[in-house]
């Protein structure tokens, strides 16, 4: 989606900023329509904002600029002026749209059913982070702290990410008192990463393909047959037999994977398949 809206036509300093609106306002309708109303929490500055609202009735939007611009200001010999920049317009977007859809419109929620908020609710996040980061922007938060502290211990910063979102959906299950909303805020963190992941990277089209079988030339004469696939073959030592064995390695299109199970099973019914989405060679 986000390729296909990059070829438009349009300055490409006003394209940037437009990413960021769509982002931001995607990601103040996910807090505000599905995660606030239901006291789901998810990760980063979002989570943390809606936990505070429940505890101390702040409104969110407001909790997110307090929290936010501080930590981007912290981090600006880190970043450039017009990263910085464009993070702090992302900042205002999104957590004064958050506070205008709820404290003033006063828009009602799309669902109060607590999984479907989750759910749809860490899509609508997920979706808003990629057109921010499409944009070159952050949305803030834990991003900028994680940053940090990898560049002093020396860890990487997607698992100091994960460290701090767990904290976050942690603490939601103590202030809730219950089991339920921690793990209901743990599937809004995950559907966040899956909606995100597809929006920058796309739905693979194509998979990779290990066949281990023992009529490896057999199955390969079959394949180009009837698929026309182009295949490598590699020698292998088995782990507990010590014999050497062949795999059968390939690129195919996603409709293909059951005609390919299919030869296999006919040919060799010990044979079997390893598919692995294209993405993951990215």
């Amino acid at each position: 989606m986000i390729n296909k809206l990059s070829g438009i036509p349009i300055n490409k300093a006003l394209k940037k900023y437009i990413f960021i609106f769509i982002g931001a306002s995607s990601l103040a309708l996910g807090i505000v329509l599905f995660l606030l109303p239901n006291h789901i929490v998810a990760g980063g500055t979002p989570g943390i904002s809606i936990l505070l609202n429940y505890l101390t009735g702040i409104p969110a939007g407001m909790l997110m600029f307090l929290i936010n611009i501080p930590l981007v200001l912290m981090s600006i010999k880190y970043i450039s002026k017009g990263f910085a920049v464009r993070t702090v317009f992302s900042i205002v977007v999104s957590s004064s749209m958050v506070d205008f859809l709820r404290e003033y419109i006063q828009v009602a929620p799309w669902t109060n059913d607590p999984i479907l908020g989750s759910l749809f609710g860490g899509i609508a996040i997920g979706i808003g982070l990629g057109f921010i980061i499409a944009g070159n922007a952050s949305a803030g938060g834990p991003s900028i702290v994680a940053r940090y502290i990898a560049d002093k211990m020396e860890w990487r910063q997607n698992n100091v990410i994960i460290i701090m979102d767990v904290m976050i959906v942690l603490a939601a299950g103590i202030a809730f008192a219950s089991i339920e909303y921690a793990l209901l805020s743990l599937m809004s963190v995950y559907a966040t990463g899956r909606s995100l992941d597809m929006l920058i990277s796309g739905r693979p089209s194509k998979k990779v393909v290990h066949i281990f079988s023992k009529n490896v030339s057999l199955l390969r004469h079959n394949i180009i047959e009837k698929l026309g696939s182009e295949d490598v073959v590699m020698e292998g030592v088995g782990f507990n037999t010590g014999e050497t064995r062949k795999i059968l390695m390939l690129v195919a299109e996603n409709n293909t994977i059951r005609v390919l199970r299919k030869i296999v099973k006919e040919h060799d019914q010990e044979g079997f398949l390893v598919v692995i989405e294209a993405s993951e060679l990215h």
